[in-house]
Formats: structure tokens, C-alpha cells, sequence
């Protein structure tokens, strides 16, 4: 082969190849990278199964999105948008439903990363749409007579979210 026509072909070659791997490389930057992780700790799965103990005739769903459970009340579009941002990226360690997916509770197993005042706030948005919290203490976890004692009692009236000295002074 004539090599005024061999330069220019390996030229075009060597160009095609480079713009691939630079497709490539940015179509992996628009996909970005993932591997598999463990929906649950040890300790939360150790807990998960005392839940479902407890509680045989109730569906237990671990780690659901906060704004699969709560959607902004306000009709202004902007000040919506904003109240959906602050749960985004929330999620409840357990949700209780009934066989007709009624939410009948939400479990928080709290450790030490838990905050109190966050906590609260978590508590007070949940408690505005109707939702009861219960939380236990990972270092004093409840048997499953206490956890069920909890789940089941009726909530006082404006009460839907027992705090956590109530919980561990009464259960």
C-alpha cells in the first residue's frame, strides 16, 4: 500500500479510537459507577426481626423514603418545593402497616449518630400528617412484648409521637 494513503488511514484510525474512549469516559460520568450495599445494618436486621415477631399481623417495610410517606401541604408551588427538599433525602427505619397498607406507625431504632433536636423535627413533620413515631434505644433495645405493647397502644388524643423518656419510663 502507498504510504500518502497508509499515514493518512492510521491518522483516522488513531482519531476514531481516542474519540470512543472519550465518549466512553463521559458516558460514564452521566452514569456513574454503583455497587450493591446492605439495606440494613447487623443491628437494625437483628432489631427487624424482633419487629416482625412482634408484630405477625402487621406488613414491616425497613428504610422507606420520608417522601414516600409525607408530600408538602402547601399549594404555593415554590415554598413546596422547598418543604419536598427537606425530607428528600430522609428515610424511616421501619414502617408499620396494616394489611391495607394504613400506616399504623413508624419505629426508629436510634443510636448514637441520632440527634435529638433533629429527631424532633423528623417526630413534628411525621406527627403533622397523622403518622405516630416510636423510638427505641439501640444500646437498650425492647423485647418483643415491648415492642408490641408500644405499637398497640392506642395514641392519646394530639399525641401521635412518644417521646423517648415516655417510652423507656413506661415499656
Amino acid at each position: 500500500m502507498n504510504k500518502q494513503i497508509l499515514i493518512p488511514l492510521i491518522i483516522i484510525f488513531v482519531a476514531v479510537i481516542i474519540s470512543a474512549l472519550l465518549s466512553s469516559k463521559k458516558s460514564g460520568r452521566r452514569e456513574g459507577k454503583y455497587r450493591a450495599r446492605k439495606l440494613l445494618t447487623d443491628n437494625e436486621m437483628e432489631f427487624f426481626g424482633r419487629i416482625i415477631h412482634a408484630l405477625p399481623e402487621y406488613y414491616v417495610f425497613p428504610q422507606v423514603a420520608m417522601s414516600a410517606l409525607l408530600e408538602p401541604a402547601s399549594r404555593e408551588k415554590k415554598q413546596a418545593s422547598s418543604d419536598h427538599l427537606r425530607i428528600a433525602q430522609q428515610r424511616v427505619d421501619y414502617l408499620i402497616c396494616d394489611e391495607r397498607c394504613n400506616i399504623v406507625a413508624v419505629l426508629e431504632l436510634d443510636d448514637r449518630t441520632h440527634s435529638r433536636a433533629k429527631d424532633e423535627v423528623r417526630d413534628s413533620r411525621l406527627e403533622q400528617a397523622g403518622i405516630r413515631t416510636i423510638r427505641f434505644q439501640s444500646r437498650n433495645k425492647p423485647t418483643v412484648e415491648a415492642i408490641r405493647a408500644a405499637v398497640m397502644l392506642p395514641s392519646p388524643e394530639g399525641a401521635s409521637s412518644i417521646q423517648h423518656k415516655q417510652l423507656t419510663s413506661t415499656v
